[in-house]
């Protein structure tokens, strides 16, 4: 005799609910159920979260829990299905059920982080209230606008503790705090046509791409240089061009750790190709894009230092990367001098037209002022020494296991050969043709790197699966829902 199943589909739209009734029959075989549920009724195995058998409610998470339900529980190879359509619910109940299944979503996602410079291991919680006001930091940063809700206060302790770092005088910088680094990027590069406006712009291949991007917005002319395997520029070809550009203002960005391999650019090297090349101090402008390294390389003084004390024009870095933030921000650091041609006044904000952005995100400093405060210099510098040892720890476990791998010095960002196209995405990494990377920050830890690594010979193996929770639900529309 057959068992009696109720089966609660989770997709209760009218359309596809009479399309089950009129289609499944009283007696059907499990292939035939599952056949229905994904050519008849547009839904699949993952839509059905519950299994009633006999009154005892059983929970399914995966495709699979629910075959293996119907062997466990069926004595035949068929079996009676009864459908019953699910209880209409409220718009709120609808609302909190996509939130609650979107945060188990976001928690999932965040423990297996590997491949991207973002920090996640941050507490914020003691400010989260700032985030029921609309606080808007628009205009100048140093120039107090007629708008009362802002948090420039925050923003002017954020550049005063990177001018300090970075070794500019207060008086002598200008900065604001950036929606990410690619706005930075944008600010020192368009500074920098201002006052070279027939410049050309050279920046190695390794750069990232918001580089060649501001070069397209600003009709710009550059070079692209070529990089060393390690991903630093190459100096000599650096030089070729320079050379054969004389007499023409340049404008140079230099990598303070590039996107893939975590290269280092010497800045010192770059301003001696200059003067080689007898470019005068007022025809060249340096950007150094330090997105994740511009804060970590301070606490590595046995390297190269970058900083203002050098012909350097302009500084960036995210926020969001090494320090860690909810959202995604930065901070740009220049000379006062270099912002003359980028000034102007706005009325109708009673303040100055400096920034790339008018209204500001005003939260971001606060959180970056969090940030700085409870931890300050000394919590920085275990947290670089932290990351760069469990790099290295990385690098060598990868080796040890066969896995080609490779480890700038100055870096913590460890490539290796490009996993499958699962493992890839399921340890979200970053990849570019046959190479991959993982960049170590604070929230890597030792056990999650074995773990990793663990995995990563599973999957040449053969031996493992993705085991994602929730996955389905960051590529599902919610339009349907509304």
């Amino acid at each position: 005799m057959s068992s009696t199943y109720l089966i609660k589909i989770s997709k209760p739209w009218d359309s596809e609910w009479n399309l089950l009734k009129t289609s499944i029959k009283s007696d059907v075989s499990l292939e035939d159920f599952f056949g229905i549920l994904s050519s008849k009724a547009g839904c699949d195995v993952h839509t059905v979260k519950y299994l009633d058998v006999d009154g005892d409610l059983v929970r399914i998470s995966e495709p699979d829990h629910l075959r293996l339900a119907f062997k466990e529980f069926s004595d035949k190879k068929r079996f009676k299905v009864v459908l019953e359509q699910p209880e209409e619910i409220t718009p709120e109940q609808k609302t909190t059920k996509i939130l609650e299944e979107y945060r188990e979503y976001l928690e999932d996602r965040s423990k297996y982080h590997f491949g991207y410079p973002y920090n996640l291991h941050y507490d914020h919680q003691e400010i989260y209230d700032v985030m029921r006001y609309s606080i808007n930091n628009l205009g100048d940063p140093f120039v107090e606008s007629n708008y009362g809700v802002h948090s420039r206060k925050f923003e002017l302790d954020v550049l005063a503790f990177f001018a300090k770092m970075w070794k500019i005088d207060e008086g002598d910088y200008w900065g604001y705090v950036t929606s990410c680094g690619t706005e930075g990027n944008l600010h020192s590069i368009l500074a920098a046509r201002e006052m070279l406006p027939t410049a050309i712009l050279y920046a190695s291949k390794d750069s990232h791409y918001s580089v060649f991007k501001a070069c397209r917005f600003y009709r710009m002319e550059y070079r692209m240089i070529n990089s060393l395997e390690s991903g630093e520029i190459d100096y000599d070809h650096l030089n070729e061009e320079l050379s054969k550009n004389k007499g023409t203002p340049a404008i140079i960005v230099a990598n303070i750790g590039t996107t893939v391999k975590g290269a280092v650019d010497s800045v010192d090297t770059i301003i001696s190709k200059l003067e080689a090349n007898e470019f005068k101090d007022e025809d060249f402008f340096i950007h150094c894009d330090g997105a994740l390294y511009a804060l970590m390389l301070p606490f590595m003084q046995e390297f190269e230092q970058v900083d203002f004390s050098k012909k350097i024009d302009s500084m960036c870095v995210s926020g969001h990367k090494f320090l860690g933030c909810p959202m995604p921000c930065g901070v740009v650091i220049c000379r006062k001098k270099n912002l003359e041609k980028l000034s102007e006044e706005v009325e109708y904000l009673n303040s100055i037209d400096t920034t790339i952005m008018g209204s500001r995100n005003g939260h971001a400093p606060i959180f970056l002022w969090y940030s700085l405060q409870k931890g300050g210099i000394e919590a920085l510098r275990q947290k670089v020494r932290y990351c760069h040892a469990n790099a290295k720890f990385l690098f060598h476990l990868l080796q040890e296991r066969g896995v080609k791998a490779m480890l700038n010095e100055r870096s913590t960002t460890v490539v290796l050969e490009r996993p499958n196209e699962d493992f890839v995405k399921h340890w979200q990494l970053a990849c570019i043709n046959d190479i991959a990377h993982v960049v170590v920050m604070p929230n890597v830890t030792v056990e999650k790197i074995i773990q990793f690594v663990d995995e990563l010979m599973d999957s040449r193996s053969g031996k493992w699966k993705p085991y994602t929770v929730g996955a389905k639900f960051g590529s599902r529309s919610l339009a349907s829902q509304i």
